[in-house]
């Protein structure tokens, strides 16, 4: 699999290995972030999008219909639309069409003494049908609509790099069959101006983990996101909430899932072993009540809120209940936006060796650090698993004139990683000579 973004915020060029561990790393302000948001932005439009069938049109429709159909009822007119159940599959199946639907509907509102506003609602109705039957047929307006709506949540700013107007987004999937995927996007002035889709890509969902500290406002992050969960599920985009990144909501969401919320796809033991040593390591579990929806950490008995949690014992937390709710798998990619902040050196290394482990078992894994100390603990454990052929890491270059970056393959060249990011802790190693300044 790959990604490569062209002039999108402060990434003028970027060509992304996938589909093993994937570790981005540069400076501050370099794009590392970008990257990670945009590779979940497409992936999560896109397969948003792919829950737009017919049977939720089908219901969606139905819906709509029976809202019109009490409207006509308050003035005695029940057969209009007497059996909306049937009218719904005949529009999903092109047996009539939405305009003679609209016909019939405008026929039967001369009957009536609807005030301007019901008129309003009805027409309103009838637009919505026309969105979702369109979908159908075209599911590049289902993902420009859902990318839409999470771009604006997570930049709230045009993609195009600044003082540029063409931008292109491009992710191919080659492990799905001979010809592979692909997902393009090209933007003109920060504004999508087309969309191309071949095939199916093998990602099925994806999740961005920007920092565990949200653990413990996690039903404020659900209440407050714009995630199409099944209780948003067939409400306008107009009517969602979208007070937070959306990526935000998502985890929320996953997080917070119980096992009887996943219905026949939950795989309990799938990573016991990984589930096992993250247990022993934090000594408790990370558990959801079933009545306040709240989440806590058990430790010997005692239950606690998040809250009153250790960051770095949350970070761990994040994982355990990703694999808990089977919100990542070899179909489900994760992304991790510099995980070792909140975790002390011993804890950092024991984070990349379960990374690597989860990488081993087939988990699609994209990393973004500025750490040599958490860069070489990849390194290190890919090694001693057999797996470095899987890992692919990535440096940030910046443009002094533009301020963009270009992210370049340093894999068989890690000591540019090195020699970047341990040049600032080299400039203040020499203690004596910081003091002799002083004289």
């Amino acid at each position: 699999m790959k990604l490569r973004l062209q002039n999108i915020l402060k990434v003028e060029s970027a060509e992304i290995e996938l589909g093993g561990l994937t570790v981005i790393t540069g400076e501050n302000d370099s794009g590392k972030s970008s990257i990670g948001k945009i590779l979940f932005s497409i992936l999560k439009a896109t397969n948003n999008a792919k829950q737009v069938d017919k049977l939720e049109t089908l219901q969606f429709i139905n819906s709509h219909l029976l809202s019109i159909k009490r409207l006509f009822g308050r003035f005695n007119n029940h057969y209009v639309l007497k059996d909306i159940q049937s009218i719904s599959i005949d529009l999903v199946e092109k047996n009539l069409s939405l305009e003679e639907l609209t016909e019939t509907i405008k026929n039967g509102s001369k009957r009536c003494a609807f005030t301007s506003r019901q008129s309003a609602i009805i027409n309103n109705k009838l637009i919505q049908i026309q969105q979702n039957l369109s979908e159908l047929d075209n599911p590049e307006l289902a993902i420009r609509r859902e990318l839409d709506i999470i771009l604006r949540s997570e930049f709230m700013e045009p993609l195009n790099s600044y003082g540029t107007k063409h931008s292109s987004i491009h992710f191919h999937d080659d492990t799905t069959d001979a010809d592979g995927s692909d997902i393009s996007f090209n933007f003109e002035d920060g504004k999508i101006s087309s969309i191309k889709l071949y095939g199916d890509s093998s990602i099925e969902d994806i999740t961005y983990v920007e920092s565990p500290v949200y653990l413990h406002i996690l039903n404020t992050l659900r209440m407050s996101s714009s995630v199409p969960t099944k209780s948003f599920r067939g409400m306008s985009a107009s009517l969602q909430k979208g007070n937070i990144p959306y990526h935000l909501g998502d985890m929320a969401e996953k997080i917070l899932s119980r096992a009887d919320d996943i219905f026949g796809f939950y795989q309990p033991y799938k990573y016991q072993k990984q589930l096992n040593e993250i247990n022993n390591l934090i000594e408790g579990d990370f558990t959801v009540e079933k009545n306040s929806r709240q989440l806590h950490f058990r430790r010997n008995g005692i239950s606690i809120p998040a809250v009153s949690v250790a960051s770095g014992i949350k970070s761990f937390g994040v994982l355990l209940r990703l694999l808990q709710t089977d919100s990542i798998s070899t179909s489900k990619m994760l992304v991790l936006d510099e995980p070792e902040i909140h975790l002390h050196p011993e804890w950092q290394i024991n984070f990349c060796k379960f990374i690597v482990e989860l990488v081993s078992e087939g988990i699609p894994i994209v990393v973004s650090s500025h750490s040599p100390y958490f860069i070489q603990g990849l390194r290190y454990f890919a090694a001693a698993k057999g797996i470095e052929k899987e890992v692919t890491y990535y440096m940030a270059e910046q443009n002094s004139k533009t301020g963009l970056s270009t992210f370049n393959d340093v894999t068989n060249d890690l000591n540019k990683v090195f020699t970047l990011l341990a040049a600032p802790l080299r400039e203040i190693m020499n203690v004596d000579a910081a003091r002799n300044t002083l004289k």
